[in-house]
């Protein structure tokens, strides 16, 4: 899936879904001078740009046309814009706009209104700039990838990657753990038919969640568990679902499973592998600001009909 490299685009998509999805105004005595959507607006393109937050300051202060499609009237300083972060992207604010961008790609017909097939995966971020090449020889930062890595559980939908439901934790740590909290989450507000999903998923609890609870169909290859037999003869799979992907497992359609791995591919490509931010909070707000600008890079089709309509207007 193609994804824009248009500021301006990228900016009246996140306007549009914030305004759909958050009040202008957090208070009723709030000072009024930017709205919420405006401030989200702005963080987006700062994660879009791969800005520090003074940088988006001049960014904001010099380019008229993007003051114009945000409606600033005035450029928010780098401390409000940090205090905005802090406020707007934590779990219940971002999920909401996180559902606008999704409804907004129903719109655009990116995202049919139940998606075929959705894959599930993990992917590790680097938590700091720091070359691997720098961290043996340095004393200091020695050992620092050995320790504990942010870590993004994700369900990816197959025909366009885009990332419907998310969970972070911290790694290393088997991907069981935030399965169920991740397909819990991004069948909320988008549901599918299908999930695939590699071998570290695969238990009959997941599978029964899946199929009994939620009614999607699971793909998960099974594994030998156990020592062999003594006459050399793998031990007898248990569980229903568990036997029934030995016995038939649809090759064919587990072959899109890759497509998740796409996705974590063009989220690192566009906006970086390494985080900026320290502590784990501030970290956690990149991770959900990084995955919900990735989707709105992909909403690029709908940002020409939105346009003109403002200009009809």
């Amino acid at each position: 899936m193609k994804t824009s490299k248009s500021t301006l685009t990228v900016a009246r998509m996140a306007f549009q879904a914030a305004r759909d999805s958050l009040p202008d105004y957090a208070h009723r005595k709030s000072p009024r001078k930017f709205t919420q959507p405006q401030l989200l607006a702005c963080l987006v393109i700062k994660e879009f740009l791969q800005l520090d937050y003074r940088g988006l300051h001049m960014l904001l202060r010099e380019w008229s046309d993007l003051r114009r499609v945000l409606g600033l009237k005035k450029v928010p300083h780098f401390t409000t814009l940090c205090a905005a972060a802090n406020r707007l992207l934590g779990k219940a604010q971002t999920g909401a706009v996180f559902a606008g961008v999704l409804k907004l790609c129903r719109k655009a017909k990116i995202l049919a209104k139940r998606s075929k097939q959705a894959a599930i995966d993990s992917t590790g971020l680097e938590s700091r700039h720091v070359s691997a090449y720098f961290t043996q020889r340095c004393k200091r930062h020695k050992g620092h990838y050995k320790r504990r890595y942010p870590k993004l559980s994700a369900i990816c939908d197959t025909s366009n990657h885009l990332i419907l439901g998310l969970v972070i934790n911290r790694g290393p740590k088997p991907d069981p753990v935030e399965a169920q909290q991740t397909l819990r989450d991004a069948f909320e507000p988008h549901q599918f038919k299908t999930l695939l999903g590699d071998a570290g998923y695969e238990s009959e609890g997941f599978h029964g969640l899946c199929r009994k609870e939620l009614g999607i169909c699971s793909i998960i290859p099974t594994t030998d568990r156990g020592r062999p037999r003594d006459d050399g003869k793998p031990r007898p799979v248990k569980g229903y679902y568990r036997r029934l992907m030995k016995q038939r497992f649809p090759k064919k359609q587990y072959g899109q499973r890759w497509q998740i791995e796409t996705g974590f591919s063009l989220l690192k490509r566009n906006m970086g592998s390494a985080l900026r931010a320290r502590d784990y909070h501030s970290q956690n707000r990149e991770i959900r600001l990084r995955i919900l600008t990735h989707n709105l890079a992909i909403l690029w089709r709908l940002s020409d009909v939105l346009y003109r309509a403002d200009v009809t207007l």
